[in-house]
């Protein structure tokens, strides 16, 4: 039996999320995996606010915004006002979330060696421009 491309992809992405989820149970931080892709894109928009995450992780608007109310009442990010639009809130760091998103960076390595085992550097950075054209494909 062949496996096609879809299935392999599927494979690929149900063994990841799963080595992702449980490191981060693992490691206590008691957030799932949705609240940490937030926080990264808190950490790397500049001016950050729930509009942006939403167009960034392709959610609603209320599901951002429930997250943003999550991370905000455990004390991982911060609202100030935003300068450019007083109508929406910038979203910042705190030192709790910044620690998380250090912790997330020693996990995503560890799950990234994992992944590699056995690869060369030229099979890690082909399956990377292949990964690049596949999402491009996919984005069109």
């Amino acid at each position: 039996m062949t496996v096609t491309l879809s299935e392999s992809l599927h494979r690929l992405i149900h063994s990841y999320k799963s080595e992702i989820k449980g490191a981060i149970n693992n490691s206590d931080m008691a957030l799932h995996v949705g609240h940490i892709r937030a926080l990264k894109c808190v950490q790397r928009i500049p001016n950050c606010h729930a509009q942006s995450i939403s167009q960034k992780m392709g959610l609603d608007k209320s599901q951002v915004t429930r997250m943003v109310k999550e991370l905000h009442s455990k004390g991982h990010i911060e609202k100030r006002p935003n300068p450019d639009n007083h109508r929406s809130q910038q979203l910042v760091l705190t030192k709790s979330g910044k620690h998380i998103l250090n912790t997330m960076v020693t996990l995503d390595e560890a799950t990234s060696e994992k992944m590699a085992r056995g690869l060369t550097e030229q099979q890690i950075n082909d399956f990377k421009h292949y990964a690049e054209i596949i999402t491009s494909n996919l984005c069109e």
